[in-house]
């Protein structure tokens, strides 16, 4: 052994020196294999050493040369030298390998502390979910709408999405005003669980703040939902009725629109749809004759408008009742009387001569002798507000057995007159009809007075025998045309 002090050899055995008197303290000599083995072990431990990173599950890792390196600076434990080398060297050049041990053990400690803090560390930075929602809502609630929208951005990105997440941004983005991105999140969640009440709501309000009248009335009849039926129900406009369903009516029918709700009643008449500038219903319709289509919208208090509904209606003018024909047209060998049945409130007018009659024509008060040529008749009944019946028509034909043809009939009648002293220069005498009493047929001849421009009937009517030519007054006074013959 060799003195560290002066260099003397000393014996085997010696705790002094025997030159200087230096102590000799025995230390084993250091292992270069325990060396290696040393660092070996700190740079497995150091290089295991990993950081799980809370997003994208990134790996880190620390690099076994920066360890190597610290436990390099850190101890200073170098490795043996031989006997010889330890004879070259100086007394105060040699060192006392005891004393590297603390350095080591102080380099083991500053790896294991190190390899603590950055665990600890890498573990903390981790959020879950729960973290991650819970440090959106503190941005949320301090009015940092931004920082808590790409939290949550993030968040409903990956695998922690819930509907508490979706619903926050949504009110995240409400609150920036940005209520396209609003609409956009909440109509895609809408698409997979389309009756979800909270996303239905949120939908509504951001319809609202953007007065998006077309889209509240969209959602509000497209969706079942009750609770958000009954909330929103200001919002509902529901369409006008009508009083009367599409068909045929008389123009004396009246079309009423009824609203359900407080608002206003908007329609058209020509065909376009109604809105709100359309023509405002204030009172009952009153169609004229032809066809008429109505289509017509409710505006609510909150200007919400309905969906237009139609309706289409033929108006035909009021009818009376046809009259009744007792006395069917047709041919006749005899002669009848034309009978109607009189209606009540109203008066049968007629013609003779193919027009169509009028308040003007001719009136029936009594039963009509039949013309003993051919000859069609038109009946009509109207009453005293203008009201009218279809007019209908009939035509006779009648062929007597006679003697005595119309011709004769009629001079028969004015000669008798003549030689009765009656002055017949200003009348005229003309038969048109025939008459049937007791079996016996006659022509009717009646007087026409000729002191006008126009051939006015006198009222003055007469029977001629067909047969025989005898001559009689008629008394046609009876309303039910039982006419009285008098011998001339």
């Amino acid at each position: 052994m060799i003195c560290p002090k002066c260099g003397n050899e000393i014996a085997e055995g010696h705790l002094y020196c025997e030159v200087c008197g230096e102590e000799i303290q025995i230390v084993p000599d250091f292992d270069l294999q325990v060396e290696e083995s040393i660092n070996v072990t700190l740079t497995s431990v150091a290089g295991e050493v990993k950081i799980d990173a809370d997003v994208g599950s990134v790996t880190k890792e620390i690099p076994t040369e920066k360890v190597v390196e610290m436990i390099e600076t850190t101890s200073p434990v170098k490795k043996p030298e031989s006997n010889v080398q330890r004879k070259k060297k100086s007394p105060t050049g040699s060192i006392n390998i005891r004393m590297l041990w603390p350095f080591i053990a102080g380099g083991l400690c500053l790896i294991t502390a190190l390899v603590f803090v950055i665990v600890h560390f890498s573990g903390s930075s981790a959020k879950t979910p729960e973290d991650a929602y819970e440090e959106a809502m503190q941005f949320y609630q301090a009015g940092n709408y931004t920082d808590a929208v790409e939290v949550l951005r993030t968040l409903n990105a990956g695998a922690g999405r819930t509907n508490e997440s979706v619903l926050l941004l949504a009110d995240c983005y409400f609150s920036q005003m940005k209520y396209d991105e609003c609409r956009q999140l909440l109509i895609q969640e809408l698409v997979k669980d389309p009756d979800n009440t909270e996303l239905l709501n949120h939908l509504m309000e951001c319809y609202i703040a953007q007065d998006d009248k077309e889209e509240i009335s969209k959602l509000l009849s497209n969706t079942d939902n009750t609770e958000i039926l009954e909330k929103y129900d200001e919002y509902i406009a529901p369409p006008p009725l009508f009083s009367l369903e599409s068909g045929t009516y008389t123009d004396d029918e009246q079309l009423s629109l009824i609203a359900e709700k407080e608002g206003e009643i908007h329609y058209t008449l020509d065909g376009s749809s109604p809105g709100k500038d359309s023509m405002l219903y204030v009172q009952p319709f009153i169609f004229d004759v032809g066809e008429h289509n109505v289509q017509a919208v409710f505006v609510n208090e909150k200007g919400m408008v309905s969906e237009p509904v139609s309706n289409t209606y033929v108006i035909e003018k009021k009818m009376l009742d046809d009259p009744v024909l007792l006395t069917e047209g047709g041919k006749y060998s005899d002669p009848e009387l034309i009978r109607l049945e009189k209606p009540t409130g109203a008066v049968i007018y007629y013609t003779d001569d193919q027009t169509e009659p009028t308040v003007e024509s001719n009136v029936y008060n009594q039963p009509i002798p039949m013309p003993i040529r051919d000859k069609t008749y038109r009946f009509i009944v109207i009453d005293g507000d203008g009201l009218t019946s279809q007019i209908i028509e009939a035509t006779y034909s009648l062929q007597m057995a006679t003697l005595i043809d119309v011709t004769m009939a009629e001079n028969a009648v004015q000669l008798c007159l003549t030689i009765g002293g009656k002055g017949v220069k200003q009348s005229e005498y003309k038969c048109s009809s025939a008459y049937r009493v007791n079996d016996r047929n006659y022509y009717l001849v009646e007087e026409y007075s000729l002191q006008t421009s126009e051939k006015v009937k006198t009222g003055r009517v007469y029977a001629v025998d067909v047969l025989t030519g005898e001559l009689y007054k008629v008394d046609m006074s009876s309303a039910e045309g039982d006419y009285q013959l008098t011998p001339f």
